[in-house]
């Protein structure tokens, strides 16, 4: 600029002065609402809120037989009729059984009562004029459409609605959000009451937390719970009873991999603890199902147990899921009333090998005390940040392209895309049409938070170990990590096996890819490709479409309809794409 000026005439300074002159500076980017402080004064503020949506004065039904399900028929209350074993409350006299079908194992399963509260709970952060907000929420998964319809309200109101992160904890002692545990393959499992509060209670609880936002500071870290003996089997160098248990999980599919890092987050201020955040992978199905009562499953004995021993209020926010994470079926220390580990007259463990409310205490606890011994960096943030990936995901797998066509998800049809913007239309015969997804990167100071629209197999995060089964089916048989193998199947090449049941004597609902790799295309696991010391995996967010599977190992011949072997993921995930899919979308967002 100098150096025109030097070298201008004056009336050719006085022109450019009055064009930067009549130019509109840039607009003012309004404050976000809510009382969501926005201050450039390096401070980190927090608020946090809790609602309770549990379905309240619902009808319940008598379970004669003691079987959790509902053996009597859907407009005959007394249970008069033949067949119809067991009556109901008719509590508005439509005649009509108006019950709350349980998500996760069989369906059929509908409620009788409330053994814990069904919540959700919102953390409003920012630091700089960034913010963002992350919310936990007791439920199997929320479908895209009731995200969307949380995001335009707050959109409505000056909320960026790209800045809020919804993860579902995958309970499966919770009200069905997706309509797939309905009495019977042809009728929704949602009950309207309960997905309609989704929406209105998220936002209230947005609101609460924001207006009630207070200077904080922060902690954090992971605790990796394999490092734990007695959460590990004989052949992962433990002393727990069940070999195949790794980190406390009890992976029922072969390769056995543990998503076994517990990461937390503790929001300190003037007046002590205001909220705890944590991250944990593990289906929420400890409770078992032989009950029907609503409940958050471990996780909401994991959140009494923080908040009565450090006070504020606790989010959970879940994990990588998928590939079959979950404690439960294994064994677990016990523990007493206080949380402290049960020992014998030797000093040896007293181990809990039953499923049940005792055992989905056990691993709650173990996963507050996991967290709270991750609290070891207070390095203080000097930057908040989100960014986003929209993607559209291709739904070619039968059960979900059967669930759209009954009309039994909690989706309308008019949410499927159907024209050109979704990969391959027109060309598959087997593609029903596409539904929207994301993923999501919130770097908190020191730790980086990635989501995924379902239950992602830990593989697709953490990486594959660098062991000789991995890439040799013929080292499988009698490894750690290759419990169900089919020695039929160490000569036959995978692509064989993907689309087909058999294959000469190998069972291919048995057998898995060689080599295992997470992708054909995208070989890096997401956690390196993030930044920041601390990666954490949260599963489920924005949106529900099933299991992520690595697409080398999806098997295409399983389904609702077949026998799954050690493939029963394939059954409900709406893509054999969908693990590339999110590979490839995370390499676009974080270049």
């Amino acid at each position: 600029m100098n150096g025109l000026a030097s070298s201008s005439s004056p009336l050719l300074l006085l022109a450019l002065l009055g064009a930067c002159a009549d130019e509109k500076p840039p607009a003012a980017v309004p404050p976000p609402p809510y009382g969501i402080i926005s201050k450039q004064d390096d401070q980190l503020y927090a608020g946090v809120a809790r609602v309770d949506l549990t379905p309240t004065n619902f009808e319940t039904f008598t379970d004669l037989d003691n079987d959790a399900e509902f053996d009597g028929c859907m407009t005959d209350p007394d249970a008069t009729r033949v067949d119809c074993e067991e009556p109901f409350n008719d509590l508005n006299g439509d005649g009509r059984f108006d019950g709350v079908w349980i998500a996760g194992y069989q369906s059929n399963r509908a409620a009788t009562g409330v053994h814990d509260p069904i919540t959700a709970t919102a953390v409003v952060l920012s630091l700089n004029g960034e913010y963002v907000t992350l919310v936990g929420f007791d439920a199997l998964g929320i479908l895209e459409n009731r995200i969307r319809d949380l995001r335009d309200m707050l959109e409505a109101d000056g909320y960026d609605r790209n800045r809020i992160v919804v993860s579902s904890s995958h309970s499966h002692s919770a009200p069905d959000t997706a309509g797939i545990w309905g009495p019977d393959a042809a009728t929704t499992g949602t009950y309207a009451p309960f997905v309609e509060s989704i929406a209105p209670g998220i936002y209230d609880a947005i609101t609460v937390a924001a207006a009630g936002m207070v200077p904080v500071s922060a902690s954090q870290g992971i605790t990796v719970m394999s490092t734990d003996p007695t959460l590990n089997g004989e052949p992962f160098g433990g002393i727990n009873p069940d070999p195949s248990v790794l980190g406390g999980m009890n992976d029922i599919r072969d390769p056995i991999l543990a998503a076994d890092e517990v990461w937390a987050l503790a929001l300190d201020g003037a007046d002590g603890r205001v909220a705890t955040v944590v991250s944990a992978s593990g289906h929420p199905e400890t409770s078992e199902s032989n009950h029907t009562l609503l409940s958050a499953d471990y996780v909401g004995y994991m959140r009494d147990y923080i908040e009565r021993a450090d006070g504020g209020t606790t989010v959970f926010l879940s994990g990588a899921l998928g590939g079959m994470q979950s404690s439960s079926g294994g064994v677990l220390p016990s523990i007493d009333t206080n949380g402290a580990r049960v020992l014998d007259g030797a000093g040896a463990p007293v181990w809990l090998e039953e499923d049940g409310f005792a055992f989905a205490e056990t691993w709650g606890v173990l996963v507050a005390q996991a967290a709270q011994t991750a609290l070891s960096d207070s390095t203080p943030w000097t930057a908040l940040s989100v960014k986003h990936q929209d993607f559209l995901i291709p739904v070619n797998n039968i059960s979900f392209k059967l669930a759209f066509q009954i009309g039994i998800l909690d989706t309308p049809d008019s949410y499927v895309i159907r024209d050109e913007t979704c990969p391959e239309w027109g060309l598959d015969n087997d593609l029903f049409g596409c539904v929207p997804a994301g993923v999501w990167m919130v770097q908190l100071g020191p730790s980086t938070l990635a989501s995924f629209p379902g239950e992602l197999f830990p593989e697709l995060f953490y990486g594959v170990p660098d062991e000789p089964a991995m890439t040799d089916a013929s080292l499988r048989q009698g490894d750690r990590r290759w419990v169900q193998d089919d020695p039929d199947c160490a000569a036959v090449d995978f692509a064989l096996c993907k689309d087909a049941e058999v294959v000469g004597d190998c069972d291919c609902l048995q057998a898995h890819a060689a080599p295992y790799v997470i992708s054909a295309t995208e070989t890096t696991p997401i956690r390196d490709m993030l930044p920041g010391t601390f990666h954490v995996p949260i599963g489920i967010a924005n949106a529900y479409c099933g299991y992520i599977v690595p697409e080398p190992d999806f098997n295409t011949f399983v389904s609702v309809l077949t026998d799954d072997g050690d493939h029963y993921e394939e059954t409900n995930s709406c893509s054999k794409d969908f693990g590339t899919l999110v590979l490839d979308n995370w390499a676009l967002l974080v270049k």
